[in-house]
């Protein structure tokens, strides 16, 4: 034993040797790493020192030069001469700080300086001619660009820089004449002050600014913390006229301190040793429980052994397992579910299956047990049995026993319970094939269904209908009442819709409120009978809790063969005929036609092209000016959405706009519209034109939209137009389908500055009541009103009471659509007080329109013919 020891003791000492040495080596690489990140940041914050006391000594330097130009633009503006130069430049001193002396040079010479106490000494010093600054002075003048001299001794005494910009004046043949020099002198130390250089002393940093003499390249110190050279500073770079200065920073105490990293060692060295020594007791350890492990490996595979067999067993015994003989008598009986069992274990022991099964789960066991008798198992046969907490669906697994010679063979059979599988294979079923509310068939069962009677109907010779029902204004029921109301509605229409027709008719519901029929061997006559039946159905009263409800559907139908051969075309057809009957007035039934196809097909095509027409830029906006009556001027114009597409033409505003909305396009649409109106209104108004406000109308999309105030406000913000500059048209119908919002969305854009009118006023129902509480400022009268208003009293009293409605609430009013100079005559006589149409001009694009508004003044009563125009809802 001893001897098996000694060479675990040496690998023992081993590892904790090679424990030790990679401690140490890893703990050496963090402080190394460690030392220099922290020389890293020491060095950035330095630099960054460094860079704040340059950028400031720069720009402070370079604002002091600047004052040479505005004293050479005044020499260059009084050719030659500064009237009063004393004065000027005593006014000029305080805005540059740190300027000693400003003065002027002619010819080189120095003639005026400001202030003069001082710097007395430097008049009629030769700038030129001096040799200590005649360089600079003569690299200015050659190059024509203002130079920096210094650090030098000055002519008045002290240090300092001076900055030299040449003047040249034009002479009489085009050419540019030396004048001589407008200059500034900086006075050390006064001209380093801004920089605050004493502040890195104090903060623990020597600093040494510096320059490279140009002529010898020898290094002139120009300020500096110590008189000794700094160890490895970092420098900034000072950018001035023809020269560079360099700003040197270090810390006092020098980069790294020296105590803490050996502190650093010495703690990882005795990290080292702890971890070695931790080794050297895990080794120890692992060299005695080694002993230990042998024993425990044993020990541990009998105890798996067991588990196994343990697992084995309690794995059968969830479900019913059972002892039976080939004649199906029971041996032994087990379940931690008795109620599985039907009979206790004690009861069923010595009976037989055909004892206590039904008949025809009996004989399945018992051809279970037979193919077990033959192929030692049988899996998978099933039997339903009721027991007292209802019916049940088993599984059977069987296997047969190892017997003895002579001993009768013995089966074991495991009867596993899928009663909840069988359940939610039925569910499965249901939700493919039928609705969860309703449970008519749903679009796969119904697309099959169609599917076999349509091929009965191709057999046979036999007509079809097809017909699409789909509920009118469903929404408001779920919106008011809540979904639960809608869903008991759809429930008790369903079986009202099954009522009304045949056995091997089929009703199906494909989705919220639409329901499709199908109706084999019906021609349009019958079709026509149905669908009447069906709709005095729907007319019954529904009485749901509280509630009595009366709905009514619109009605498509598509007949076979003429309408269509299979399920899709038939249900497009369809819904196409069912969307007419809604157009036609809802609670109705239409039948299929050609023109329905092709205005489908219109739709269609028109909806695919909107979907690019703004990313190709196929959509334009027209303005219509709009007359002031008083004063004859534009005062607004009404911004009317145009597409020309390449293919299809100029497309009516009517005809697109309907289609938009339905298939949510409207938003970026309108989007684009009040972007683009409010952007060229700002134009103009950069380019001088007098103030006009600009009219845009609103979907009632977009006025439902929750996030419109704050579009608009985004806008305006960015076109940085003024809010009362935009007007916002809504049609009263909109207004008034929802009279509550509509205010709250009133109040809210009138408290953003925009202004609101109501558009084709009296075209609709205006509760009076909600009208005046409407933050509307203008009602524009109808078209349809007043192009007859010279011919139909009527339509003279509608107008009249319109214009004398909104004088009484405070309200401007605007007449669309005037043609006439008897129309303008009758609207100005009633006191209407804004006027558009084609009498004064049509819808302009945006060239025409500016050219309209340079040429028109006051407007001229006789200009323009009588054109008609549609007025466009965006």
């Amino acid at each position: 034993m001893m001897i098996a020891n000694r060479p675990n003791r040496t690998r023992q000492w081993l590892v904790a040797t090679c424990v030790f040495v990679f401690s140490a080596l890893v703990a050496f690489i963090l402080i190394w790493r460690e030392d220099q990140q922290a020389l890293t940041e020491v060095r950035a914050r330095a630099t960054d020192l460094a860079s704040d006391h340059a950028q400031t000594l720069q720009r402070d330097i370079e604002r002091a030069l600047s004052a040479t130009y505005a004293i050479a633009a005044l020499i260059r503006q009084g050719q030659g001469k500064v009237p009063d130069f004393e004065a000027v430049a005593t006014q000029m001193l305080p805005f540059y700080p740190g300027i000693a002396a400003l003065g002027l040079a002619p010819g080189g010479v120095i003639q005026n300086v400001v202030p003069l106490a001082g710097n007395d000494k430097s008049l009629g010093f030769d700038q030129l001619s001096d040799i200590a600054q005649n360089r600079e002075a003569i690299k200015a003048r050659d190059t024509g660009k203002l130079t920096l001299a210094g650090p030098l001794k000055l002519a008045q005494g002290g240090m300092g820089i001076v900055g030299r910009l040449p003047v040249f004046l034009n002479d009489d043949h085009g050419g540019k004449l030396f004048w001589g020099f407008t200059y500034v002198t900086l006075r050390f130390p006064d001209a380093l002050a801004s920089a605050r250089l004493p502040l890195l002393t104090e903060r623990g940093y020597d600093y040494e600014l510096w320059r490279m003499i140009p002529d010898t390249g020898e290094r002139q110190i120009i300020e500096a913390s110590a008189h000794i050279s700094l160890a490895a500073p970092v420098e900034r770079t000072l950018e001035l006229p023809n020269g560079q200065w360099t700003l040197g920073v270090a810390p006092i105490k020098g980069w790294r301190e020296p105590g803490r990293v050996w502190l650093q060692g010495a703690a990882g060295f005795m990290l080292s040793l702890l971890m070695a020594y931790l080794a050297w007791l895990l080794y120890e350890m692992r060299v005695r429980d080694q002993a230990l492990e042998l024993q425990v490996n044993e020990r541990t595979a009998e105890i798996l052994a067991t588990q196994r067999q343990l697992q084995a067993t309690l794995s059968a015994i969830p479900d019913p397992l059972f002892e039976l003989g080939l004649d199906g008598r029971y041996y032994s009986a087990h379940s931690s579910r008795t109620e599985l069992l039907g009979l206790s274990a004690t009861d069923l022991i010595g009976k037989t299956v055909s004892q206590v099964l039904p008949l025809e789960a009996c004989q399945v066991v018992l051809e279970a047990l037979q193919e077990a008798q033959e192929k030692n198992s049988s899996v998978g046969r099933q039997i339903k049995l009721p027991l007292d907490n209802g019916m049940h669906w088993f599984e059977l697994s069987v296997a047969r026993k190892s017997a003895l010679p002579g001993e009768d063979s013995r089966f074991l059979v495991l009867c596993r319970d899928i009663t909840e599988s069988k359940k939610a294979e039925r569910q499965i079923r249901l939700l493919a094939h039928f609705d969860s509310l309703t449970g008519l068939p749903n679009r796969v069962l119904l697309t099959d269904r169609c599917n076999l009677a349509l091929s009965a109907a191709q057999r046979n010779g036999t007509p079809l209908a097809l017909m699409f029902l789909d509920l009118d204004h469903f929404k408001h029921v779920n919106d008011s009442l809540g979904h639960r109301v809608g869903d008991q509605l759809l429930i008790i229409l369903a079986g009202r819709l099954k009522a009304a027709v045949r056995e091997q008719d089929t009703v199906s519901r494909l989705g919220g409120d639409e329901f499709i029929l199908v109706l084999p061997e019906t021609d349009a006559r019958g079709a026509a009978q149905v669908a009447e039946k069906l709709l005095q159905s729907a007319l019954l009263a529904f009485e749901i809790e509280p509630h009595e409800l009366t709905v009514t559907p619109s009605i498509g139908i598509a007949l076979f063969p003429g309408d269509g051969s299979d399920f899709d075309t038939l249900s497009r057809c369809a819904d196409a005929a069912m969307y007419r009957a809604k157009q036609d007035g809802r609670n109705a039934y239409r039948f299929f036609t050609s023109e329905m196809q092709a205005r489908s097909e219109r739709t269609l095509t028109l909806e695919n092209a909107l979907r690019r027409a703004l990313e190709r830029d196929q959509f334009r906006l027209h303005y219509q000016p709009q007359m002031s009556l008083s004063t004859g001027a534009v005062v607004g114009a009404e911004a009317l959405l145009r597409w020309d597409h390449p293919e299809l033409g100029r497309v009516s505003p009517a005809e697109f706009i309907p289609v938009a909305e339905s298939c949510g396009l409207i938003l970026p649409i309108g989007e684009w519209v009040l972007r683009t109106a409010v952007q060229q209104l700002k134009a103009w108004l950069d380019f001088g034109m007098a103030p006009i406000t600009i009219s845009v109308n609103l979907s009632s999309v977009q006025f439902r939209h929750a996030d419109l105030p704050e579009l608009v406000s985004t806008l305006l913000d960015e076109a940085r137009l003024p809010p009362n500059l935009l007007e916002l048209e809504l049609t009263e119908g909109v207004a008034m389908t929802d009279p509550l919002g509509a205010i709250a969305v009133m109040n809210n854009l009138h408290e953003r500055g925009v202004r609101m009118s109501i558009d084709d006023f009296g075209t609709g129902y205006s509760s009076l009541s909600y009208l005046k509480k409407f933050q509307i400022y203008k009602v524009k009268i109808d078209q349809s009103f007043v192009r007859d208003i010279t011919e139909d009293a009527d339509d003279r009293a509608i107008v009249g009471a319109i214009i004398s409605m909104a004088n009484s609430l405070g309200m401007q009013t605007i007449a669309e659509g005037v043609e006439t100079e008897g129309q303008l005559e009758f609207l100005k006589a009633k006191g209407c007080t804004e006027m558009q149409g084609y009498y004064f001009s049509r819808p302009l694009p945006t060239e025409e329109f500016e050219a309209f508004m340079r040429s028109k003044s006051p407007f001229n009563l006789t200009l323009h013919s009588s054109e008609s125009d549609v007025d466009i809802r965006v």
